[in-house]
Parts: C-alpha cells; sequence; structure tokens
C-alpha cells in the first residue's frame, strides 16, 4: 500500500519478529497472452533411472513460458515422435506441426543423488541447433535447472535476458482474531513457489525494497511509537535498523550503485526523502517543503530519484537530480499519481494511476510524457517492474482479497497469483542473482 495511503489511515503497530518459517506456495493462472504466440513443442525428458524424479525439468520450462503470454507449447498428445537425441528428431514432422521451435531432454543417474542432463533447443524452421546444456545437477537442484533453462531459452528465442530465475518478495496477511493480524515477509521463486518466511509481524509490514546484488531486503515496520526501516541480510538472518535516522521513517529504496538508501522521515515536522549514505553512516535532506514528500525511487544510474509529492495539491510524480538539487514535476494526467518505479533501462515509469475514481497501474514514456493504463482492475498498488523490463507484478483485489498479479510493460499480458495464506501484498521483484 502507498505509504501516502498509510499514513492517512493512521495505522499504528507493534513489531514482532520471529524465526524463519516456511509457508505456502503461489499458484499463477495467465488470464490473458498474446493473440499470435510462438510455437514451442517441448518434449517429455527421458529419464533412465527407476525413481520417480521430485520435478519434472520440463514443466517447469514449459509452466515458465507459458505465464510469459508469448509462447504456446504443443500438447505431448498431438507430437508425432517423443525423440530425446538430435538423431531421433525429424524437423519436416515438426514443420508438419506448425512448430517454430523444439526442446528435447536426456536425463541418467549419475553416482548418489545426482544426475546427467543433456538438454537442446532446436530452430525448426532453419533445421539446426540453436544450444544445447550438459551438466551434472543435484537430483534436489532441478527446480534451479529447469528455471536457468527457461532463461537461456527464451533469450535465444526472444532475444531478451529471462527472468525465470528471480525472485519476489511480497507480504502476506491473514487475520488471527478479531483484533489480529499475522503478516509475514515471504520470498518466492518469480513463478510463485519455494516460499519462505524470512520476517514475521503482529502488525503491518509495507514497503518492501530490494538492494541492487540481491541480498538485502529493506522494508518498514513499527517499534513502540514509531515506524522504523529494516534492511535483513537474506544470507544470514541479521537485521539492522538506519543508525542516523529519527523519527517515522519508511519507503526505503536502495540506491543501483550500493551506495545510498533513500527513505522517508517525519523527524522534522512533514514527511520529507532523506539519502542515507552507507559509507558515512550519515543521512542527508533533500526536500523541503510542508508538503508530504513519500515514495521515493531511484533512476538505473543512480544520479536521480522519482517521488510522490501533494505539493501541486493532490499527489503527483516528480524527479529530483541529485546533482543540480532541482525538481520537476512529470505527471499532470490523472487525479492522482503514486509510488512510481523506473524500468531497468530508465525510459519508463511505471506507477499507481487514479482516474474514473479507480487505481490502476500505468506506465510512462519517460520520452514522450504519454501515459499508458495497464491493468483494468481496481485497488492497484504497489507496481514493481522485472529486472528485464518486459513485466511487472502488482499488488489488487480479487473478491475482497489482496493477490499479486502480473502485467507485461505493453499490457498484452496478464496473470494472477493465488496464495492460500490470506491478502498477498506489497510485492518487490528482485534483480538479476548471481
Amino acid at each position: 500500500m502507498s505509504l501516502l495511503r498509510q499514513m492517512k489511515a493512521g495505522l499504528s503497530i507493534i513489531c514482532l519478529l520471529l524465526p524463519l518459517m516456511a509457508s505456502a506456495d503461489l499458484d499463477i493462472v495467465v488470464t490473458k497472452g498474446y493473440d499470435s504466440k510462438t510455437k514451442v513443442a517441448i518434449v517429455p525428458f527421458f529419464w533412465e533411472g527407476s525413481d520417480l524424479l521430485p520435478e519434472k525439468v520440463e514443466n517447469i520450462i514449459t509452466n515458465n513460458l507459458v505465464r510469459t503470454g508469448r509462447f504456446e507449447p504443443l500438447p505431448a498428445a498431438r507430437m508425432l515422435s517423443q525423440p530425446f537425441s538430435e538423431e531421433g528428431i525429424f524437423f519436416r514432422d515438426w514443420r508438419l506441426l506448425g512448430q517454430e521451435f523444439l526442446i528435447i531432454g536426456h536425463l541418467k543417474p549419475f553416482g548418489d543423488a545426482k544426475l546427467e542432463a543433456e538438454i537442446a533447443l532446436y530452430d525448426v524452421v532453419k533445421n539446426r541447433r540453436i544450444v544445447r546444456v550438459t551438466q551434472v545437477i543435484g537430483v534436489h537442484q532441478l527446480r534451479d535447472f529447469g528455471h536457468s533453462l527457461s532463461d537461456l531459452f527464451y533469450e535465444r528465442m526472444t532475444g531478451v535476458k529471462g527472468i525465470f530465475s528471480t525472485r519476489i518478495a511480497f507480504v502476506t496477511r491473514k487475520i488471527v482474531n478479531d483484533n489480529q493480524y499475522d503478516y509475514r515477509l515471504q520470498i518466492a521463486d518469480a513463478d510463485g513457489q519455494r516460499a519462505r518466511t524470512v520476517y514475521r509481524s503482529n502488525e503491518p509490514i509495507i514497503s518492501v525494497a530490494w538492494s541492487n546484488d540481491g541480498g538485502k531486503l529493506a522494508f518498514a515496520n513499527k517499534v513502540g511509537d514509531r515506524w522504523t526501516i529494516f534492511i535483513q541480510d537474506l544470507k544470514s538472518g541479521q537485521v539492522n535498523s538506519i543508525s542516523d535516522a529519527r523519527g517515522y521513517t519508511s519507503s526505503p529504496s536502495f540506491s543501483p550503485d550500493g551506495r545510498y538508501l533513500a527513505y522517508v522521515s517525519s523527524y522534522r515536522n512533514s514527511p520529507e526523502i532523506y539519502l542515507y549514505d552507507f559509507q558515512s553512516g550519515k543521512s542527508e535532506r533533500i526536500t523541503r517543503n510542508t508538503y508530504i514528500d513519500t515514495e521515493p525511487s531511484f533512476s538505473p544510474d543512480s544520479k536521480s530519484l522519482v517521488f510522490t509529492s501533494e505539493k501541486g495539491g493532490r499527489p503527483q510524480i516528480y524527479r529530483y537530480d541529485l546533482a543540480s538539487k532541482r525538481e520537476e514535476r512529470l505527471t499532470f494526467e490523472g487525479a492522482q499519481n503514486l509510488r512510481a518505479r523506473y524500468s531497468s533501462d530508465g525510459k519508463y515509469l511505471v506507477f499507481v494511476h487514479f482516474i474514473d475514481g479507480r487505481f490502476h497501474i500505468a506506465s510512462m514514456d519517460l520520452a514522450t510524457r504519454d501515459i499508458r493504463v495497464l491493468t483494468e482492475t481496481n485497488l492497484d498498488e504497489s507496481p514493481s517492474i522485472a529486472p528485464n523490463g518486459t513485466m511487472l507484478v502488482y499488488a489488487t483485489q480479487r473478491g475482497n482479497r489482496g493477490v499479486l498479479a502480473w502485467v507485461s510493460l505493453d499490457g498484452q499480458v496478464t496473470n494472477q497469483m493465488k496464495s492460500d495464506f490470506g491478502d498477498v501484498i506489497e510485492p518487490a521483484w528482485s534483480p538479476y542473482l548471481n
């Protein structure tokens, strides 16, 4: 939820940190895709072993490609053959089936709890192999292996880097009794699987943000009578607060170069934007007025940031240049515009756009200032862009329940993530990992 809207709601919370624990996965359902899709045949991989594998790699690849809305896999029942080696491929058969690409795989045991995998992608139209991967992996690494293959094959077929090995952080909220909720900050694979809790509270957790190296999460929670920003090291589990910050603090945002954390503090009257320098351990105030300034987010080059301000009468998006210290208003269309985030190439912003009495997610081309509404749902908030700039995740409502949804930056693809653990809110897409 937007900090501006949280502040007006007057929330009061108490923090409770508990040990890590497992959580339910998110299920993703494609609700809209492209009219013209790439045809790809993913042949069931041949497994030489006698024991069942815990994961089917071909299913992971299929599901990943389907969620992008760009691919139409051929059902196995329609395949004329199911080869697992190059010698068994007859390209003419696959062309007769209208396929453009073909993926085959061969798996065999390799020592204790390991297997050797040989997976290949072929261009059916050009009668040639595009790439082949031969790798020894642990049996319990199959899901990671499936995501890495999906990244590779997606990039070879589209020319765009894949995002299937990334992670999504989010907050779940479940009612415990009439006066108490259980809040969990969780991390899952980009497909919603393997969710795990990294932080837990009996009151709201908001404003989740990843560090650029993917090693830390920043978020806001309340200790005593004030909101506090926490930074959690995901490897060690250690949680720290900003040493120099005072007052009501929220909306953290790491700079891509790793030097700063932008955040909001109400230490001196109205909420203002501050920069915390990790090298010096000191904070600098960068906005100075009597209006609410909130929700900062850095540009990809770390030279500027965008934020939400009410200085024009209603919440709108502004840009602040760190070198010149000049501000520029970016949005004029729509009654309110909030929580802007840059695309990875710096060419677009995505943000919450209030128009005709409804909150939607919209994008703005920074070169033309054209705004495009991407979502058709209501009460949409907290957009976060994937590191390849093709998709974004956001929070919305389905049947009086908070859920996460995906939408492509061109608005052509939408997916919905379902959870068995109450409402799902405050998503944040990780950068590329490793």
